[in-house]
């Protein structure tokens, strides 16, 4: 027997893509990703690793968010403590105990600005960042490698940074 449903799952798939891509078009905007578009990317970015590293912040902590078709665990929203440049500890806002480390590691500051790197680099079909005005990290990050391949998309959210003593 013939349904409209026949075939659903691909379809709710295509549809939650479409619902997610369209969430952060909303946030962010768009880019183009000509020769262009590159170059002034890699200029936004140097403009602010260098705002980043004239702040002289080496011990913070933040709110960090990833959204991908991945674990569960890998989603959810954690407080990331960063001393000395690097990770000290990752808690679950939800709950404040400790993230789960099978994810891969948390990241820093330093490791934002690598990942837009090394999208330029990578020529990623899209990548859309937006920096913080004050201290110039990356607050939110979407890329998409390849526009015609499915759930190789994410983004990354960086937020409520706040520098420690």
């Amino acid at each position: 027997m013939d349904t409209p449903f026949r075939g659903s799952f691909g379809s709710l798939r295509r549809l939650a893509r479409a619902a997610l891509l369209l969430m952060f078009a909303g946030v962010t905007g768009c880019s183009i990703t000509t020769a262009t578009a590159r170059s002034d990317d890699e200029r936004e970015l140097l403009r602010n690793r260098q705002r980043w590293v004239a702040a002289g912040i080496h011990d913070y902590e933040f709110e960090f968010r990833r959204i991908c078709f991945c674990l569960p665990e890998a989603t959810e929203t954690v407080r990331i403590t960063v001393r000395n440049d690097a990770v000290a500890s990752a808690v679950r806002t939800r709950d404040g105990q400790p993230a789960s480390a099978n994810v891969g590691s948390w990241p820093t500051v330093d490791s934002l600005f690598a990942d837009v790197q090394r999208s330029i680099d990578q020529n990623a079909e899209r990548l859309d960042v937006e920096y913080d005005v004050t201290y110039g990290y990356p607050r939110s990050i979407v890329v998409d490698m390849l526009a015609t391949m499915a759930d190789d998309e994410y983004f990354l959210s960086a937020a409520n940074l706040r520098r420690l003593p």
